[in-house]
């Protein structure tokens, strides 16, 4: 009979190669020997988090930091588990413990950082990366997560240049090559041929690191009855990709259509539990290897494998590198080409891709009637209010679109607008103005160009979903962010009776309020230079009781809009589905 200590070493030879499942029997082995062993307990947290059985790994994990409260290796991998969940207080609590322990572990004192800075205290943030990469030069991480405490604070080309450190200290560092991408096309001066050019820089890098350690067979399409649909996603979620997804799930013709999601979540919701109900087969991906997902999408016969996130966060673009499916689309949750050639199609519009776009994706663009995007409301949405302008004696502007989209010229053409409309005021929600320093810094910059400190609110993050859209309620006239056009933002404006006024750009990042507002039938609410943008902000303005006729009639018209109508849309959808699909089979 094997003692404690042998299974245990044995069990950590075999985590150290990755055999998770014969680790896990010898440790439960061990188990049984000395059920109060904290070092059994705390390997066998790490055997399910590397599964993918987070909840598990955190009992785990729980139970061995009480039987060893000193031991920081625990305490740490206690803490990663929780912030995994979105435990962020309690996961930074316990980092603390670890920090007190081990002042000099940079690892925690990193995650530490992740979780301020996803707090909204960023200027912290960046403080404590700053001393990581003091202490360490070689610590990669630490220029992603300075890079993501300059990006969310809007400062756009210092993190870009954070990204690029991370990139040369680590060329394979995926995570910062796609947070690179993601932030150019926040960027003010790079032109679409310069951003083009830097995805396909990410195919390169991601085909050196990855082409050669999974060797699949060549998929192909299958007769069957259905034809069936993989969607990857880590949002699955009360996020905006999981309201646009949401009504595309529910409504897929399930007799025609096989419907397997592939969730990359740590923390399910309700959002993710009625996605899950309305398909016909549920995978949990998370903190699965790209081979085991690989082997599962190929075991399912999928058909069209569907990326919802591009260069987002989270993403698992290095799978469709593979060619695990003989159809691969992205859609929805990413402004930009993938840069990958294994990706067959990209779904879009002719709003927010015109024909003369096609040359900036690797792609071929398949552009579907009307809008690409199919929005579902939240549940529990609050009342209109009157028109604020009529209580309030004067109007009030609106942002509430994720501060990067915030730059030098959009501020600039927004204190034009204000100037242009005397008395009005703007308010912009963003959840970065938690940090009282990143509001002074905004302020600063209105301030420069003229407009008084008392014309301007800054807010940040409301705690609830209803909460926050009742800011509606506050603003008049919502205004767009350009030359990155807010999504979900805009349709929540137009929820919520606020018209919204948007500057089509010449990518598709700056073309989906053009795509919303054409769907919702107020094209004349879109401008093609920032000079007819200003005009058509002051004008609306203007007209008070024009404004509050609007407001009345907004909702019920996105409502019963193209935009809303899941059945048309889907029914769109798996034409273009089945499209690709007969394609494929002729080729």
């Amino acid at each position: 009979m094997n003692s404690v200590s042998q299974l245990l070493k044995s069990a950590q030879n075999a985590i150290n190669k990755k055999l998770f499942n014969e680790a896990e029997k010898l440790l439960n082995e061990a188990l049984k020997i000395d059920p109060q062993n904290a070092d059994i307990l705390h390997c066998l947290g790490i055997t399910a988090f590397s599964s993918g059985r987070i909840n598990n790994a955190i009992e785990h994990f729980r139970i061995a930091a009480e039987k060893k409260e000193d031991d920081p290796k625990i305490l740490y991998n206690y803490a990663s588990a929780l912030l995994e969940t979105g435990c962020y207080s309690d996961a930074l609590k316990i980092f603390s413990k670890v920090l007190n322990l081990k002042p000099d572990y940079i690892p925690a004192l990193n995650k530490s950082c992740s979780i301020v800075g996803i707090m909204g205290n960023l200027k912290l943030a960046e403080k404590i990366c700053k001393s990581i990469i003091d202490k360490d030069p070689s610590f990669v991480e630490a220029y992603n997560n300075l890079g993501n405490a300059y990006k969310d604070q809007g400062k756009i080309e210092e993190a870009i240049k954070c990204y690029r450190k991370a990139l040369e200290v680590k060329p394979d560092f995926t995570t910062a090559a796609s947070n690179l991408l993601l932030c150019l096309n926040y960027s003010v001066d790079k032109d679409p041929q310069t951003i083009f050019n830097e995805h396909l820089k990410w195919k390169k890098r991601i085909i050196t690191t990855k082409s050669l350690k999974i060797s699949i067979p060549q998929p192909s399409i299958r007769t069957k009855p259905q034809i069936h649909i993989g969607y990857i996603s880590a949002d699955f979620r009360m996020h905006s990709v999981g309201y646009f997804i949401k009504p595309i799930i529910e409504n897929h013709n399930k007799k025609k259509f096989k419907v397997f999601c592939y969730a990359d979540i740590a923390s399910p919701d309700s959002t993710t539990e009625r996605i899950k109900r309305n398909t016909s087969a549920w995978r949990s991906i998370y903190n699965l290897q790209d081979n085991q997902v690989i082997d599962m999408i190929i075991e399912d016969e999928i058909d069209i494998l569907v990326d919802l996130a591009g260069h987002s966060g989270n993403n698992r673009l290095p799978i469709f590198l593979y060619k695990p499916a003989p159809i691969q689309v992205t859609y929805l949750g990413y402004p930009n080409t993938t840069g990958l050639y294994t990706m067959d199609y990209r779904l879009t519009d002719e709003y927010a891709d015109p024909e003369d776009q096609d040359e900036f994706y690797t792609e071929k663009l398949h552009r579907l009637p009307g809008s690409f995007l199919c929005y579902r409301p939240p549940d529990n949405v609050p009342q209109i209010e009157e028109l604020p302008a009529l209580k309030n004696g004067y109007v009030t502007f609106g942002s509430f679109n994720n501060l990067p989209k915030v730059n030098v010229n959009t501020i600039k053409v927004w204190a034009e607008i204000l100037k242009a409309v005397p008395e009005s005021k703007l308010i912009i929600k963003t959840k970065p103005f938690n940090d009282t320093e990143v509001v002074g810094s905004y302020k600063n910059q209105f301030i420069k160009r003229g407009i008084e400190g008392e014309r301007l609110l800054f807010h940040g993050h409301s705690p609830s979903a209803k909460e926050h859209l009742s800011w509606y309620n506050r603003i008049d006239i919502a205004l767009d962010t350009f030359p990155y056009n807010g999504t979900t933002t805009t349709c929540e404006a137009l929820l919520m009776g606020v018209p919204v006024v948007t500057l089509a750009g010449s990518q598709h990042a700056g073309r989906v309020g053009n795509s919303i507002l054409s769907s919702v039938g107020l094209p004349e609410m879109t401008a093609h230079d920032t000079h007819y943008y200003i005009k058509i902000a002051s004008t609306l303005a203007n007209d008070v009781r024009g404004l509050s006729e609007l407001r009345r009639g907004l909702r019920d018209a996105l409502l019963k809009s193209p935009l809303c109508d899941g059945v048309r849309f889907t029914r769109a959808l798996e034409k273009a589905y089945k499209e690709m699909y007969n394609y494929f089979r002729k080729v």
